[in-house]
């Protein structure tokens, strides 16, 4: 088990040393330490990130659905490798858990 702080460390180690990713990083760091963001496991392998703040849909449309190799967020295509700051959240969540 691992804090976040401990988990982010380790992520940013093995990352590319790209600017862009790391400022995601740094936001998905955020997302994990409740910073406006509710992050829950749906239980079949997706974490579910919505805004805190914000009031769901019946469709859920405020929410991403996430996984170890995807995002529905409308970043997740262009960024590189597919490191959106959901997945990243994501690997810092895995590593303190595992």
């Amino acid at each position: 088990m691992r804090t976040a702080g401990e988990a982010f460390d380790y992520i940013r180690s093995v990352l590319p040393k790209d600017e862009a990713i790391l400022a995601r990083l740094h936001r998905g760091y955020q997302i994990v330490t409740g910073y406006g963001y509710e992050v829950k496991w749906d239980g079949r392998g997706s974490y579910i990130i919505s805004k805190a703040s914000t009031a769901l849909l019946e469709d859920n449309s405020k929410a991403y659905y996430v996984s170890a190799d995807s995002c529905t967020c409308p970043d997740f295509p262009s960024a590189r490798g597919g490191l959106c700051k959901h997945r990243l959240a994501v690997m810092i969540i895995e590593k303190i858990s595992g």
